[in-house]
């Protein structure tokens, strides 16, 4: 099936071997001389078809190309996916919806009918495109049929969490496909965590608070970015405290509507519904 995702640009950063599809997902397609079987594997299980790689919040580029090297060698022949977190994506997770439009053809390409909802034989259409009759004798899924996942997650802390959790809700959103993420292993890299108000403290201010002055001692004290700093830190702690007040009274009154989103994301990714087993769960079903 012929991919129908367009390239954006490829910029000079430390992902410029990586294709740009959007402003922040990422692809990177390896050589195709590269064959399935000079891949590095455990035992006799075949690489996975897709690596997906969902970065924490406000991730530098030069720190998850390190990131991304040890799989490049680990598995050559496999592509893998990028997608950046920033803080709005975990605090207004909608806001990253227009990101995944990017992200499904791809998985679409490369899993095809693997990406089917459980009943369905043709890919759904949108905005006026004709619907993809699946006719090989691969064409149907069902969940009793067991096999090893082809897709491998790894995600970090709840930048990454979020973005995860955000592609599973786009999908289930866009009824018309009929998507749904393929049988995969994930790997839950720091996340998901819960409404803690130091470390979510520490974790934002990495991200929202500018560079500290480098004037020397005391003209520090009276420079512009230390009264910005000070200024922001102020308006953070106050933000974070009404965050876990409110998160708190959720958890203490029930009240799903004060639940903060880190407490929403932690929730639903530790889901312990009783009817749910466990390794259900590990499944991502």
């Amino acid at each position: 099936m012929a991919s129908t995702a367009k390239p954006v640009t490829k910029d000079s950063s430390p992902l410029s071997f990586m294709t740009r599809l959007s402003q922040h997902v990422y692809l990177y397609r390896p050589s195709t001389t590269l064959s399935p079987t000079t891949t590095a594997t455990t035992g006799n299980r075949p690489p996975p078809k897709l690596i997906l790689l969902c970065s924490w919040m406000g991730a530098r580029d030069p720190h998850i190309a390190k990131y991304i090297t040890p799989y490049q060698a680990l598995f050559p022949s496999t592509p893998i996916l990028l997608i950046k977190s920033e803080m709005k994506h975990v605090f207004k997770p909608k806001s990253a919806w227009p990101e995944m439009e990017g992200v499904v053809p791809v998985l679409r390409e490369i899993f095809g009918s693997e990406m089917l909802q459980q009943g369905s034989d043709s890919f759904g259409s949108v905005e006026g495109e004709s619907s993809t009759t699946l006719t090989s004798s691969t064409s149907t899924t069902s969940d009793s049929n067991e096999q090893d996942p082809e897709l491998l997650i790894h995600l970090f802390s709840n930048g990454g969490s979020a973005q995860l959790l955000s592609l599973h809700h786009y999908l289930q959103s866009q009824s018309s496909l009929r998507l749904r993420l393929p049988t995969h292993l994930t790997i839950l890299d720091s996340a998901p965590g819960q409404m803690a108000y130091f470390p979510t403290y520490l974790a934002l201010s990495h991200v929202l608070l500018p560079p500290a002055s480098r004037s020397p001692f005391p003209l520090w004290l009276f420079s512009f970015s230390t009264l910005r700093r000070l200024i922001i830190s102020s308006l953070l702690h106050l933000w974070i405290s009404l965050l876990w007040t409110s998160n708190f009274l959720s958890r203490l009154l029930r009240l799903r509507f004060l639940e903060s989103p880190l407490g929403k994301l932690a929730r639903e990714q530790n889901d312990t519904t009783p009817d749910k087993g466990r390794a259900e769960r590990e499944r991502g079903r």
